[in-house]
């Protein structure tokens, strides 16, 4: 299949592009029983880069999603299936060997259960809510010791735990079971950025420096080039026209998930794309991304609209400097508020050298071509 090449949910195996680095620190920190808060914007490849280092280093993991979370009882319970989840990964094929070990973990009331699918485990825990939390995950550590293995577990989409109306109790009960953890490992990641940087830097919250931080951001143009022309030589036995390969990574400005979206639409050509090609399909792919785009500028107040779409023409280190003030027609401190909104909703960001810039390439582009 050519979406394969491209894909538009997780990327592993070929479809994986670098980051090395990230890979090498990810999996030393989980050899080591670190645990990690995985910090990047949204779209930028997380889940495929956590999903990537498990498979080709063969740890045991789980992800948690506590996307839909409503309630402390919810995340009880979205724990209490990962758990179960987890352990039966790491029980033994003989069912007098998994009773031996089950039966050393008692706190959790393991049983199990065995059907046409295989074993299952079913867990549950008498404590009160933020006890049974603590408790949920210190029982898989002491599973984890018995059973002489270790595992990762993915806590993704955690920022809505902050949002909750007894998060700190919640984030006390995990802080607990976690710095206690020697056999598993933690990663915390979600979509909304400052939120979950709010959980690990404020002094004020349980959390507070549990984890390392890990950053992501954009991977570079030579290992892009490099990974496209491989792909091209897989559909077309030929490498790609270097102004078209370079328009590519232009036009997408090196964002894991417009490159992927970009090259999805190319990849189905009979031939090698044109850079007339390039530019037709990124055209018509924001056009079809616009009434999004549209919905999500309505929502910004004037203010807001002027600093992004300022941004959205030329980046900038000063952002409170006269020029930039003058662009956007407000003095310094209207633009450090609409800054701080617009960081706020996920919608620019601050490279490595310190430029504020819009975030997504599809909502840049159609600002330029339409503001």
């Amino acid at each position: 299949m050519i979406d394969r090449y491209f894909p538009q949910g997780v990327a592993t195996d070929s479809a994986f592009c670098n980051r090395n680095e990230e890979r090498a620190a990810l999996k030393a920190s989980i050899e080591s029983h670190e645990h990690i808060v995985l910090v990047a914007p949204r779209r930028y490849g997380k889940t495929s880069l956590i999903t990537q280092v498990l498979k080709e280093n063969e740890f045991a993991g789980i992800s948690i999603d506590f996307f839909f979370v409503l309630t402390q009882a919810e995340v009880t319970k979205y724990i209490s299936e990962g758990v179960s989840q987890i352990i039966s990964k790491l029980l033994p094929k003989s069912k007098l060997a998994c009773d031996k070990l089950i039966g050393k973990v008692k706190a959790i009331n393991p049983k199990l259960t065995f059907n046409l699918l295989g074993q299952k485990l079913e867990i549950s825990t008498k404590q009160t809510t933020e006890k049974s939390l603590s408790e949920l995950l210190l029982a898989l550590d002491q599973f984890a010791d018995k059973a002489n293995k270790s595992c990762v577990v993915v806590l993704d989409e955690f920022q809505q735990i902050g949002e909750l109306k007894e998060n700190h109790a919640i984030e006390a009960a995990i802080r607990h079971a976690v710095e206690r953890s020697q056999h598993v490992s933690y990663i915390f990641c979600g979509s909304k950025r400052h939120l979950l940087n709010e959980m690990f830097s404020d002094k004020s919250r349980p959390l507070y420096h549990l984890c390392d931080l890990m950053t992501i951001d954009r991977i570079n143009t030579d290992c892009y080039i490099k990974f496209l022309n491989n792909m091209s030589k897989r559909r077309w036995k030929k490498l790609l026209n270097n102004d078209v390969a370079t328009e590519i990574i232009h036009l997408a400005e090196n964002h894991p998930y417009y490159i992927n979206a970009l090259c999805r639409h190319l990849w189905r050509k009979d031939a090698v794309p044109t850079i007339g090609d390039v530019r037709k399909t990124w055209n018509e792919y924001v056009a079809r991304q616009s009434p999004w785009i549209i919905t999500d500028m309505s929502g910004l107040t004037l203010n807001r609209k002027r600093v992004l779409t300022a941004l959205a023409h030329q980046a900038t280190n000063e952002p409170q400097g006269h020029d930039f003030s003058t662009r956007t027609g407000l003095n310094p401190s209207g633009v450090k508020k609409s800054l701080t909104g617009l960081q706020k909703l996920d919608l620019i960001y601050q490279d490595k050298d310190g430029y504020y810039q819009v975030l997504d390439p599809t909502v840049a582009y159609f600002i330029r071509q339409n503001a």
